[in-house]
């Protein structure tokens, strides 16, 4: 038996099974995320004369989709800012603060992923365009924010600040301590010990941060669509995902527009994605290639700043931000509700056996799609981080990008066309509408174990793994014994990002699945049904459920 197991290990550690398992990585990724999230692409390849015609002979057609472009990539451009300004002192305050409570405030930045992106975008837009929130302190008739282009940002920051602070976080947990110490010893400050030894540490990170923080902004529907509606802005106000998901309402409604629109959506989708895609491979080259540390040292100034004054300020600023900014905003929600009971609203229309078995379906769809893609994207980010792919590994770096930066509107369009257009098998299963969200959920959670493994990795002492190898280590072993408990992090920051992905997410589910159940439809559904008071309690038992969860991965992800 030992012969049988030590013949077992060889075969899973040779070269040609090496060669033979990434090729069958690189397969699923092109299979089941890439060619399902671009198969919109057909239509753009197949139409071009209709889309010359219809959309590029239209003037008032492209300076809408124009205006909607532009309007996406300022807003996405400012709130990346603002969660990397806001987000790296936090992140900080979580890996370097010691105080009572850490873990649950590390918990609380994890919250806003695990609420429906369309009840959070209800809920900040309640606080600050409405009498009844932010304004409400102020005795003011009128809502504090008017304007729909800071609403939108306000309410782009809620959602997209815990991703840039997870990322963050997770990359500068891996980053040696003592390197910092070894600074101070020999006279630096503590911010120039950071600033010269740490930044360049987890320059990563930052990548990844951007990316996600970006992606996740750009991509936006649902959310976008309720602010604008609460502050009474047209559709020509909104991004490019706004005027999409119109589009979509006027193509399921029919008329003799509906293709011109499906042209549209199409011609909109494809020019998103590769405008996001040249400015995203712009700012990591620049990122990567950005000379850090900047070797001009003030003492006097960094000493000043590395205070104890300097410190609480910058602790309380954060915690300001993520209380004002974030959290309360996003959890307006529980005020109304409350509010709501207190005005004598009932309980007894909600229909409790429907939304325990859509919470049922959510949780179980969002367990396997996490456990599926870590098997599956860990392997990716290994072989990005190593560029053991060649020449291939950096297309496939860019290329992992683009299901994050796809509308979800447009995602779920291209998702159900192509597996509807390829499974009329799929759709004569029993289970089709659940196998159906789990393709789609995999397909557009996948980027988030990839982005934030593969930058870990990239930041962890290759000659760790060199060293392993000389000793005799086969690359299991080599996996198993330094990259995992590296980089266990990113990994978890990863599938607590992956599963609030999937978990949260509507418009791509409702597309390949128009029957779905899960809890984020269910709240949909209430919402469009003025229901909002029994949407508001779903919301907060999903959100109390969800925070227990998040609590044991944090704690299994501390080793306890």
């Amino acid at each position: 038996m030992p012969g049988t197991n030590n013949a077992f290990r060889r075969f899973l550690t040779s070269r040609w099974f090496r060669r033979f398992w990434y090729s069958m990585i690189i397969l699923f990724f092109l299979l089941f995320v890439l060619i399902p999230s671009t198969f919109v692409l057909s239509h753009l390849i197949s139409g071009w004369d209709k889309i010359s015609a219809e959309v590029l002979g239209d003037g008032q057609m492209i300076s809408t989709i124009s205006n909607g472009i532009m309007t996406s990539f300022k807003l996405a451009g400012a709130v990346t800012i603002i969660d990397f300004i806001a987000g790296l002192p936090m992140a900080w305050l979580l890996n370097r603060g010691h105080f009572k409570g850490r873990r649950y405030l590390d918990t609380l930045i994890d919250l806003p992923l695990v609420v429906p992106t369309s009840a959070l975008g209800f809920s900040v837009a309640l606080f600050w365009a409405t009498p009844g929130g932010f304004a409400f302190f102020f005795n003011s008739p009128t809502g504090a924010i008017t304007s729909s282009f800071i609403l939108l940002m306000l309410v782009h920051v809620a959602f997209s600040y815990p991703y840039m602070v997870r990322t963050l976080s997770a990359s500068l947990e891996e980053i040696d301590i003592t390197y910092e110490i070894a600074g101070r010893t020999l006279g630096a400050s503590p911010l120039t010990a950071i600033r010269t030894i740490t930044l360049p540490l987890f320059r990563g990170g930052i990548v990844s941060g951007t990316i996600l923080s970006f992606g996740r902004s750009i991509s936006e529907t649902g959310a976008t669509v309720l602010a604008l509606s609460i502050v009474g802005a047209s559709q020509a106000d909104g991004t490019a995902p706004v005027l999409i998901a119109g589009w979509r309402k006027l193509i399921n409604e029919g008329g003799s527009m509906a293709e011109k629109y499906i042209t549209a959506s199409a011609f909109t989708s494809v020019l998103l994605i590769i405008l996001a895609l040249v400015l995203l491979t712009l700012v990591m080259i620049i990122i990567k290639k950005f000379k850090l540390p900047i070797k001009k040292v003030w003492p006097a100034q960094e000493k000043m700043l590395s205070g104890r004054i300097f410190k609480y300020l910058r602790d309380a600023s954060s915690n300001i931000f993520l209380i004002l900014a974030v959290l309360i905003p996003a959890f307006f929600i529980f005020i109304f509700f409350f509010r709501g009971l207190a005005q004598g609203n009932s309980l007894a229309g909600i229909d409790l056996a429907g939304f325990l078995n859509s919470l049922f379906a959510s949780f179980l769809i969002a367990s396997i799609v996490t456990v599926v893609n870590m098997g599956l994207g860990i392997p990716m980010a290994i072989l990005i981080a190593r560029k053991k792919a060649g020449t291939v590994t950096q297309p496939l770096d860019v290329l992992i990008n683009i299901p994050m930066i796809i509308p979800s509107t447009a995602l779920g369009f291209s998702l159900g066309l192509f597996w509807s257009g390829i499974g009329g098998g799929l759709s004569s299963l029993a289970n089709a509408d659940f196998l159906l969200i789990v393709l789609a959920h995999i397909a557009f959670t996948y980027p988030f174990i990839v982005r934030t493994v593969s930058s870990a990795i990239s930041d962890i002492d290759i000659s760790f793994e060199e060293a392993a190898r000389t000793l005799g280590a086969n690359p299991l072993q080599v996996f198993r014994k330094i990259i995992f408990p590296l980089a266990k992090p990113s990994i978890m920051a990863g599938a607590i990002m992956m599963f609030a992905r999937s978990l949260g997410e509507t418009g791509a589910t409702l597309a390949v699945a128009s029957t779905a159940v899960t809890t984020p439809v269910y709240i949909v559904k209430l919402v469009n049904e003025n229901a909002l008071f029994e949407a508001a309690l779903a919301c907060i038992i999903l959100i109390g459920i969800s925070y227990i969860i998040l609590m044991g991965l944090r704690r299994l992800s501390s080793g306890k």
